[in-house]
């Protein structure tokens, strides 16, 4: 049966919603009276509640022990062993103590990380003045769907992406790039091509309107929006090893190598010099010791931290 639904609707990731509303509103089989209640119910089977979604997160336990098997904590603690075990229990705790207070450090980022899709979610109102039988009424934010037709004024949160039908707005978009000053939004406006959030003609869910007044069709909604983008981008990044991990763990092994080779070269030509077997082995453990890197792992955990927290805010293209 929902077969049959959805081959009857035009998915919304196949809209283009930059187009005239006439073809707009063809394309999503709706008029400038919006929607039908039983055909909103209809398509809400289809495309699911207006909502941002968080996959399931991982056990905190889980999440913590992970931070012990990255493999440059684990060439530390190698390393704090071989201190130890050469006679140098001071290094050993020191390097000891890296691991737990970036482990502690990492451990707590990525808790906050995880409840990023509930901040973007903040952003959505949870109800909001739409056409439905031909008439204005208010309806919950989570049912509505592609088509629908709503009405924005000064102080409303816009709770889907929409291409306006008449009217003009001023929307504050720094939920989405950063920007501080309000954008103008036109329905008369021509079509210019262009970064998608720089389209005169389009408003964006989690944006806000701060003057005018207008009313726009409805193209895109969940996590088909913009804001559900960057919702499933943050959780996206959780899961998959981003480009400057996959670089820091083929640096662990280069590092480690390094460390390893050296250490056991200065092995022969420490008893062909006569220092002997036991201060051969010990020297050696502390070359390897020496080589690597305790404040790395910090610098980059506290690196990206500052730079999370610099940032203005997610810009999208």
């Amino acid at each position: 049966m929902l077969e049959g639904m959805a081959q009857t609707i035009t998915a919304p990731a196949e809209v283009d919603e930059r187009q005239p509303p006439t073809e707009l509103f063809r394309h999503l089989r709706s008029t400038p009276r919006g929607l039908r209640s039983r055909e909103a119910a209809r398509r809400l089977t289809v495309y699911g509640p207006n909502e941002l979604f968080r996959h399931q997160t991982r056990d905190w336990l889980r999440q913590l022990v992970a931070q012990f098997t990255q493999p440059l904590a684990v060439l530390l603690m190698v390393a704090a062993a071989l201190a130890w075990a050469g006679h140098s229990p001071a290094l050993a705790a020191a390097v000891v103590a890296v691991i737990l207070l970036n482990a502690g450090f990492a451990f707590v980022q990525e808790r906050q990380a995880e409840r990023a899709v509930e901040a973007l979610a903040a952003y959505l109102p949870l109800t909001a003045r739409v056409m439905r039988d031909g008439a204005l009424v208010e309806a919950p934010g989570r049912e509505l769907v592609p088509g629908d037709v709503i009405e924005i004024a000064e102080g409303d949160r816009i709770c889907a992406d929409a291409r306006l039908i008449d009217g003009s707005v001023a929307v504050d978009l720094s939920t989405l790039n950063g920007e501080s000053l309000p954008a103008i939004r036109a329905a008369d406006t021509e079509h210019v091509p262009g970064p998608l959030l720089e389209a005169r003609e389009l408003v964006f869910s989690g944006t806000s309107c701060t003057a005018g007044q207008a009313r726009a069709v409805v193209t895109h909604t969940g996590m088909r929006t913009e804001i559900g983008r960057i919702a499933a981008l943050s959780q996206r990044g959780q899961t998959e090893p981003s480009p400057l991990e996959r670089q820091v763990r083929r640096a662990t092994w280069i590092i480690a190598a390094v460390a390893v080779t050296a250490g056991v070269a200065f092995l022969p030509i420490g008893v062909l010099a006569g220092l002997g077997w036991a201060a051969a082995i010990t020297f050696s453990i502390g070359l390897i010791v020496a080589n690597v890197p305790e404040g790395l792992l910090p610098t980059i955990t506290l690196a990206l931290a500052a730079g999370v927290r610099g940032s203005p805010g997610p810009a999208r293209w």
